[in-house]
């Protein structure tokens, strides 16, 4: 059974060619590339940020291999994510994957029971109106809400951060405590790692974890789902700065910059293939 431990750091280019060697065979493997947004190919920020220039070209190049099926994943709205990256042939799927656009235009979208969404809202209007001061501020997921209060001063965090626990268990949600950050998931059965499964099954079939070379790359909590369900099925990484992380991944990645160096590794084995 897979359990949460301390992964192997990617600290230089060759250590993300050597941690894909043997998995990739361009001319023959169907490759999918199940990526998040926020934290991972761009920084978090609360407007939706641009993604470092080598990470944007590499995408671009990923994105145009008939041999590679691409999805971004984002807990913002699919209509957001999509007009802000305007990529063709790449699956967005919004909310965690309960909203799913295909490059060929098709779309599925799950919904939420009316009473679970009207919980949520009312937590976010809360934790908004009742502990954003001072360099803290929510992330709303849609599914799922993050409380991030890294910018704020000792002074005020202790208070703050009790204040917003109170807040998230009050209405029924899961808290998740992460450094800087307190997650409120409600207790339903989705998440990203049901995403991940109904976004692959859709498009390929019930035997697409026979058939595919998954990487997925994921930064926050959220991803961790997916990534147990991907576990001994493909190449798992977690972005993260914290030297203590434990995580279903294959490997840790330690900033946005660096994830640029896996896809550069990733499109290497394809222009290697071109000069053979």
């Amino acid at each position: 059974m897979a359990e949460q431990k301390k992964a192997p750091l990617l600290k230089k280019e060759e250590d993300y060619v050597k941690a894909l060697e043997g998995f990739i065979t361009p001319d023959k493997d169907q490759v999918v590339l199940l990526l998040d947004y926020d934290g991972t190919l761009a920084p978090l920020t609360e407007e939706l940020s641009v993604m470092p220039k080598d990470t944007e070209i590499n995408i671009k190049k990923l994105a145009a291999n008939e041999k590679i099926f691409m999805v971004v994943f984002s807990g913002r709205e699919l209509s957001e994510i999509k007009n802000h990256l305007k990529f063709p042939n790449v699956t967005y799927a919004g909310n965690h994957g309960l909203e799913v656009e295909y490059p060929s235009g098709k779309k599925f979208k799950i919904e939420m029971p009316e009473e679970l969404l009207e919980k949520h809202n009312k937590l976010v209007a809360e934790l908004r109106e009742k502990v954003v001061c001072s360099g803290a501020w929510v992330e709303d997921k849609k599914i799922s809400v993050t409380y991030h209060y890294k910018g704020v001063t000792d002074k005020l965090k202790a208070k703050l951060i009790a204040e917003a626990k109170g807040l998230i268990q009050s209405h029924g949600f899961q808290l998740i405590e992460t450094p800087y950050a307190l997650e409120g998931k409600p207790r339903v059965n989705w998440d990203k790692g049901e995403g991940a499964k109904m976004i692959l099954e859709k498009h390929f079939d019930a035997d697409w974890a026979k058939n595919l070379k998954i990487i997925y790359v994921g930064d926050d909590t959220t991803d961790e789902d997916a990534i147990k369900v991907l576990h001994g099925i493909g190449k798992t990484f977690r972005v993260s700065e914290l030297p203590t992380l434990k995580t279903y991944a294959n490997y840790q990645i330690k900033t946005v910059e660096e994830v640029g160096w896996l896809l550069k590794a990733v499109q290497a084995f394809y222009e290697k293939k071109k000069k053979v």
